[in-house]
């Protein structure tokens, strides 16, 4: 059977330099070549008919008006005066050549690929001839005489790469029917095209990606992928991802903070009343393995700077940290009510290292230890639904901030039919200072993102809104439960397909019954992100 790859894709110029034996001086010649040169190829015809046979030696008049009847298209009279010049013994070095692109627009398909072979044998046009006498056998289903003359062709020097690239990719093709014809299993089939044809493609694909053939060549890859079900991108329950597998980037805010935070036991905070700038800057990268289609498994790593503008005051500057964070995050890919659903399980780890002592040195502060699991699925049909489990082994090098922390969360997505998103997060996270427990708390967030694509072209606003409900437990009688109420605003800009900035709004307010845990901050933050 005929392949879907049109012949009419390549074109093999012939570019004549006509060395005719029929005299220069005859006016009928020059007045051909005039007509020849200018595309009256009817009229050039009628020039050759002037010209009288002593002027002509070999069949040369015969060959002119072949080529004239083939610039015509009228491929049945090309291919009588054709026949006629080598009957008459014509020298003319591309004869053979010119004979078989008439036949095969005729459709003498047996006959175009024997005059493809003799054009062949006298080196003239070598890689375009052997290119038709494999692509003839490919048509006609002769399969291993196609295979071995693309692959000479591969092999040959003077051939250029983008007859090569067309030769390779269509010996990929002629692979595919002849295993077509021989695999019986069709697991076995499903193996070769995977380990053999497909890459044979990519290669042809990779040799030139700016050719109409590449994209040929990589609308059929796609094809076989889906046949075949290979397509890298799609995992088992249906669900497709990305093709770039690794995710990188770096950020840079600088934000000003009204009333600085100060963690007290790692969990309590209090303000400073004091302002600074802060500078945070962040370098992140990920990769995904993907693991027979139903795994997918993620190693990233973090890096977080933290400097404040302020280094006068050692409530503020005390603040001034570096963290690093190696996590291993898995994903197992399987249905829920036959949608496409993800069973998490998260290990990450990280360093931090903290101006604690008030010193300016940043020194080793504390370690953390997270073990996740949950389940990612579309419960509502609208968005997806997450529900997650996480215990937290938080190790200081001051006893006082040593805990652990049990967090449940469920957080919904919805989109919305205006195109917007709205996601809405409950959070409980239990924390237990065993080596101070009156400073144990229990606390859970309500938070509602309502996120705007495009709200501007190339802006996206998010407009967010957490409360906070914060049991203090032992500390109840002094402190109270205390209520933190915490809306943003975000505005964020794609410069580039890479670079993205943002100016962000953040207010916080705290109640409490003590004093100290009572305030309010306002945070101001532009941001540069660089995605590799």
């Amino acid at each position: 059977k005929k392949h879907r790859f049109l012949i009419s894709r390549i074109i093999f110029w012939s570019f004549l330099t006509i060395s005719f034996s029929i005299r220069a001086q005859s006016p009928d010649f020059e007045k051909f070549n005039k007509l020849f040169k200018e595309g009256q190829y009817n009229k050039a015809i009628s020039a050759l008919e002037q010209i009288k046979p002593k002027d002509s030696q070999n069949g040369d008049i015969e060959y002119l008006t072949g080529i004239s009847y083939s610039k015509l298209q009228e491929y049945d009279k090309a291919i009588v005066h054709f026949e006629m010049a080598i009957k008459q013994n014509n020298q003319s070095q591309d004869l053979y050549y010119e004979y078989g692109q008439a036949l095969y627009a005729a459709n003498e398909l047996k006959a175009a690929r024997k005059a493809f072979k003799l054009s062949l044998e006298k080196n003239f046009n070598t890689a375009a001839s052997q290119y038709y006498v494999a692509h003839i056998s490919q048509i006609l289903e002769e399969y291993n005489e196609a295979k071995k003359n693309y692959s000479e062709l591969l092999n040959n020097p003077s051939a250029d790469l983008k007859i090569k690239q067309i030769a390779r990719f269509q010996l990929a093709e002629t692979a595919l029917l002849i295993m077509r014809e021989t695999h019986s299993i069709i697991a076995n089939l499903q193996s070769s095209v995977e380990k053999v044809i497909i890459p044979q493609m990519k290669l042809a694909y990779k040799a030139d990606k700016t050719t109409a053939v590449a994209t040929e060549i990589d609308h059929r890859i796609l094809d076989l992928e889906k046949e075949f079900n290979l397509d890298p991108n799609l995992l088992a329950n249906g669900k497709r991802i990305s093709p770039k597998r690794y995710s990188s980037y770096f950020s840079q805010k600088i934000k000003f903070d009204d009333n600085i935070s100060l963690q007290n036991e790692q969990n309590n905070i209090s303000q400073s009343k004091r302002e600074s700038f802060i500078y945070e800057s962040e370098l992140y990268g990920k990769y995904d393995y993907v693991i027979k289609k139903r795994i997918i498994t993620s190693p990233e790593i973090r890096v977080n700077f933290i400097q404040q503008g302020d280094q006068d005051s050692p409530t503020v500057y005390q603040n001034d940290a570096y963290t690093l964070n190696l996590n291993l995050k898995n994903k197992i890919e399987h249905n829920v009510n036959t949608l496409p659903a993800s069973f998490l399980i998260d290990f990450e780890f990280s360093q931090n290292y903290k101006d604690w002592k008030q010193e300016h040195k940043k020194i080793h502060y504390a370690n953390s230890l997270n073990l996740g699991i949950g389940e990612l699925f579309n419960f509502f049909r609208a968005g997806d639904t997450s529900v997650k489990f996480k215990y937290k082994k938080y190790t200081g090098e001051n006893d006082a901030i040593s805990n652990n922390t049990k967090t449940i969360s469920a957080d919904q997505t919805f989109n919305l039919p205006s195109q917007n998103i709205l996601i809405a997060l409950l959070e409980a996270d239990l924390v237990n200072n065993f080596n101070n427990t009156s400073s144990n708390t229990n606390s859970y967030l309500l938070r509602f993102d309502f996120i705007i694509p495009e709200v501007m072209p190339k802006f996206t606003m998010d407009l967010a809104l957490a409360t906070t409900i914060t049991d203090t437990l032992e500390q109840n009688n002094t402190r109270g439960t205390e209520i933190t109420l915490n809306p943003s605003v975000d505005l964020s800009k794609d410069v580039t397909d890479k670079i993205k900035v943002s100016v962000n709004y953040d207010f916080t307010k705290n109640k409490s019954k003590l004093s100290d845990y009572s305030y309010q901050k306002h945070v101001f933050s532009t941001e540069f992100h660089y995605s590799f």
